[in-house]
Parts: structure tokens; sequence; C-alpha cells
């Protein structure tokens, strides 16, 4: 394929906004409806997509990213893009090779992903301070996190009943469980049950349900129109202002002025 390479801080679109450190580039960019030649990055790069949606294509692979998706991309990947919506909204994050070495990060490890910014709150965080304050207060720790997370990969469940209670605390979030009915339906004591979970993921298990209400309200803060108090529902919280409550002690930031931020 025959390509060019975008240089250090270089990227496709309209820029936005930047901070810059000694081996990180933030920079957030606005692209219109297009097609883009083959092309590659001197550095590798996140690139977290706000608003719109586009394709990615390869030698191999065709991928449509949506708005949430954090798309990791190791140097000299070569690729190009279809932005499909009229207005494409990105936050570029990009790498110095040096930042790798003094963190022991083995950079032939570093293959191409995409992830979930739900996932990853404080990433989400980090997105927000950039978004209202252009400024990054504990960038590289978030950083670190997120790629060491993805180094790593998931612990496994050493319980066979683990296994069951988390498929139902994930895929029914608009549920409010008690820990009665969670004992009754994996078959394990309620203290047990919750002393081994704490165990496991360092969190009680009302903590984690709250955790996934949030990953799944902010998914659909970023790809849905849908009111507040509509996904405040959706999403398992008591009302609109449980929902509110809740989102703005973990973002620092309202609901409605998080989707302001993402459109601005």
């Amino acid at each position: 394929m025959n390509e060019y390479v975008l240089n250090n801080g270089q990227y496709l679109g309209q820029t936005i906004r930047c901070f810059r450190t000694n081996q990180l580039l933030v920079k957030s960019t606005l692209h219109e409806k297009s097609e883009s030649r083959i092309h590659s990055h001197k550095n590798a790069y996140l690139s977290i997509l706000l608003l719109g949606r586009y394709s990615e294509v390869t030698k191999d692979s065709w991928e449509v990213i949506y708005p949430s998706n954090i798309v990791f991309r190791p140097a000299h990947y070569s690729h190009k893009n279809h932005f499909i919506t009229p207005k494409t909204k990105c936050l570029n994050i990009e790498f110095n090779p040096e930042w790798f070495d003094r963190h022991d990060i083995n950079l032939k490890k570093a293959n191409p992903q995409i992830s979930n910014i739900q996932n990853y709150p404080l990433m989400l965080r980090l997105l927000i301070d950039f978004l209202k304050y252009n400024r990054i207060d504990f960038f590289e720790d978030v950083l670190l996190s997120l790629l060491r997370r993805e180094e790593k990969g998931n612990l496994p469940l050493r319980k066979p009943w683990l296994n069951r209670l988390t498929r139902i605390l994930d895929n029914e979030i608009e549920e409010a469980h008690s820990l009665k009915a969670l004992s009754e339906r994996v078959f394990v004591h309620p203290n047990y049950m919750s002393r081994v979970f704490k165990e496991h993921f360092g969190v009680t298990i009302g903590q984690y349900q709250i955790e996934r209400k949030l990953q799944y309200a902010t998914k659909k803060l970023f790809t849905q129109k849908n009111s507040i108090a509509l996904i405040a529902t959706e999403c398992g919280f008591f009302d609109e202002s449980h929902f509110i409550r809740t989102f703005k002690t973990r973002y620092r930031i309202t609901p409605h002025q998080f989707r302001i931020l993402l459109n601005s």
C-alpha cells in the first residue's frame, strides 16, 4: 500500500485544541464528511471518538468506529479513514517512543486495539478536564493504567459462581439487585458472596452495580439523544436526580454539561 506518513503532531482534519508535554501531545480534531488517503503516523497514538462516526480500512480489515471508542494504533500502522458523518470529532493522544521506554512498556506488545472509554473512568475524567479546562492534572497515571491493563488482561475468576454473578450484574443493568436476591440466584450465602466478591474485585457488589450503571449511561450519553430522565430509567437509577448526583460525584460535571462538551 502506497502511503504517506504524518509526522510528530500531525493529524487529519482541523485542530480545535492542543496540549503538549515533553513526551505527549493531546490534540482534538474536527473532520468533515470525506475519505482520506492511505497513511500512517510516525508515533503511536490513542484516539477517542467524541462525535460522529468513521470507518477505518487497512490491508486486512474494515472497522466502524463509534462515539466512546478508544482506538490505539502503534507507530507506522497503515490505514485510511472514511468520515461518514457531516462532523466527526476526535481527541488524539500521541506518544513519543521515549515515553514507552521511560515507563517500561514493550512496544512490540503494543498491538492495535479498540476499547470503550466507559470502561475506564479515569480516562473519562481526563477527557472532561481537557474539554472543560484545557488541562490534564493526572495525565500519565491514567494512560499507564489503561495501557498496562490491556497488557495484563483480565484476571480469571476463581469461583464459578462469580461468573454467574457478574453476568447477572452486567446484563441486568436496569435492575436494583438486593444481596438476598443475588445470593439465591447463585446459591451462595450473602455474607460469603459479598466477602469473596470484594476480595476479587476490590469493590462491594453495590459499588460494582453503580459503576456498571454509570458505564452504561455514559455510553448512552455519547451515542444517543434520549433525555437524561430516560437514560436514568434505562440504567436503573432511582430517578433523574439520583443519576445526576452520581454522575457529578464521579466526574465533577452533570450529564447535561457533559453532552454540551462533546458537541462544543
